[in-house]
């Protein structure tokens, strides 16, 4: 048997010939599911993602809005994040084993992602996932190779200068800091990760002692809430004590903490607001204050569904009767606030990311095969729970309404997406199995050119919708939900066929080229 080939000078793209088909699959299944879910929130303000389906619908329309939402939002974008994670995984072991500096071309990888982000969302759609990708990445680069004693000193310079010289975006940059250097605790070998533990113990013993003291005292506004998240925090520090070994399966109990505890916290807090509006009677001593806080918070929930309203409001006029300019000045001034807030989803996109570097670690992906009798169960456990478990709080709310008080959409709304880390998991467990079958079901494997073009396909369904839905396109804003489906599933079926004609041509999508040639510095 001849030698293998030595590693090349550089390093360079993957070849054809060793890519995964299983991951491009994956990524064309998952871009059909964005596409279906994308199409409303160009027929309704992006503002309004997150609020379920929209009231007033009827007959087919409904339908097709409450499948969308209960087997559909929120699954798909989570196993995007789940395959890029794995991407990012994948490039580090060839990196590795090639002996090659990793970090110098996964930098420029995201910085050019982050650039096809801001050009999304500033000339296309505000609801760009791409620099979400890029943020959350920097995030997990810090999380696995900067050092902890490092990220504390600036997780205390970011507070302290935010604090001096009133410095928000500092104060915003602190969170995923902080985020990077407690999770990184946990991935490290001993003796790190044995702090891991006892950084969640502190606070959480703190919290339910001052739940304690609270309640003493008569002071029963917000008890619920300090009490439900120290207690969370309490049991995950025994069970991340109990449960820190094997090594290689920190990622996955890491990245299901994080995406659990991020959705189950707001469903906790809009639990306690739903059954417990008022918990606890208030004591004569303690009325005035605790008065105060509710109408504090009475006021805060008050000016964050003014502002809502008022965005809705202008997406809609400017989307529906105003030029490409004013769109592209609307979204141009709200990338500030946006990158605010892709802080705090960048924290959550780590969980799904470290979920994913452990399906490549752990070798499911690259052989799926042998791993079929766990694929099969996750498949049935992720479905019907994930599943489930949105249809469940859509008992309780299936859309925000309109005033203030979200009688307990909040609460459902965390549900909902606390099921959809397991449906997507389950999803995926799916689709692998159909690829491992010999029946009518493998066809699924038409999908892998459409998924190996997945970023140029991105970037085209944008390109799409804009033109037919908006004002200064063909104007057919406020199509019906089951038409905007039957739209969305024919432009797939389109670039479907269109990939499979292009790559029979060319190696490379047309972005996937250009990002090719700024990571690695050469000509794909």
């Amino acid at each position: 048997m001849s030698s293998p080939p030595s590693p090349p000078p550089v390093f360079t793209p993957t070849a054809s010939s060793q890519r995964l088909d299983a991951l491009d699959v994956l990524r064309g299944f998952a871009l059909v599911g964005i596409c279906i879910v994308n199409v409303e929130y160009f027929n309704r303000p992006v503002v309004d993602s997150g609020s379920g389906m929209q009231a007033g619908l009827e007959g087919l329309d409904w339908l097709t809005a409450f499948v969308v939402n209960y087997f559909f939002t929120g699954k798909f974008w989570t196993i995007f994040s789940l395959l890029f994670g794995m991407g990012f995984a994948l490039m580090l072991e060839r990196a590795r084993a090639a002996g090659r500096p990793f970090l110098p071309a996964y930098l420029r990888r995201i910085g050019a992602l982050a650039v096809f982000g801001l050009l999304h969302h500033v000339f296309l759609w505000s609801g760009d996932i791409l620099l979400s990708y890029a943020v959350g990445a920097i995030v997990l680069m810090l999380t696995l190779f900067a050092r902890a004693r490092i990220l504390f000193l600036a997780l205390l310079a970011c507070m302290g200068l935010s604090a001096l010289f009133d410095l928000p975006f500092l104060a915003h940059l602190a969170m995923p800091i902080g985020f990077a250097a407690f999770i990184g605790l946990y991935l490290r070998p001993r003796p790190g990760h044995s702090l891991f533990p006892l950084a969640l113990l502190v606070p959480g013993g703190l919290m339910l002692l001052s739940a304690l003291i609270m309640g003493a005292t008569g002071k029963t506004e917000g008890v619920d809430v300090v009490t439900v998240v120290g207690a969370l925090l309490v049991i995950l520090a025994l069970l991340a004590r109990r449960y820190s070994e094997p090594e290689s399966a920190r990622p996955l109990r890491a990245g299901i903490v994080i995406f659990v505890l991020s959705f189950g916290l707001i469903a906790a807090e809009g639990g306690v607001r739903y059954f417990a509006p008022h918990s606890g009677a208030l004591s004569a001593a303690t009325a005035t204050s605790d008065e105060d806080v509710e109408a504090s918070d009475a006021e805060s929930r008050r000016l964050r569904h003014r502002e809502r309203v008022r965005r809705s409001a202008e997406e809609r006029k400017v989307l529906t009767t105003g030029s490409h300019a004013d769109a592209v000045a609307m979204r141009t001034r709200h990338l500030g606030e946006r990158m605010r807030d892709e802080m705090g989803f960048g924290v959550v996109l780590v969980g799904v990311f470290l979920i994913g570097v452990w399906f490549v670690r752990s070798s499911v992906i690259a052989h799926a095969g042998a791993h079929l009798p766990m694929l099969r169960r996750l498949a049935l456990a992720g479905i019907v729970g994930g599943v489930l478990a949105g249809l469940a709080s859509g008992l309780i709310a299936t859309g925000r309404p309109s005033g203030i008080d979200d009688q307990g959409y909040d609460f459902a709304h965390g549900l909902l997406m606390l099921g959809s880390l397991p449906a997507s998991l389950g999803y995926l467990a799916a689709v692998l199995l159909m690829l491992h079958s010999r029946g009518p079901l493998a066809r699924v494997r038409l999908l892998a050119p459409f998924g190996r073009m997945a970023l140029t396909n991105y970037l085209v369904q944008s390109l799409v919708f804009a033109s037919l839905f908006y004002g200064h396109g063909l104007g057919l804003w406020g199509m019906g939900r089951a038409a905007q489906v039957g739209v969305a599933l024919a432009l797939c079926a389109l670039q479907v066929a269109f990939s499979h004609w292009w790559l029979a041509c060319f190696r490379y999508g047309p972005v996937e080229w250009v990002w090719r040639a700024l990571t690695y510095l050469k000509r794909p």
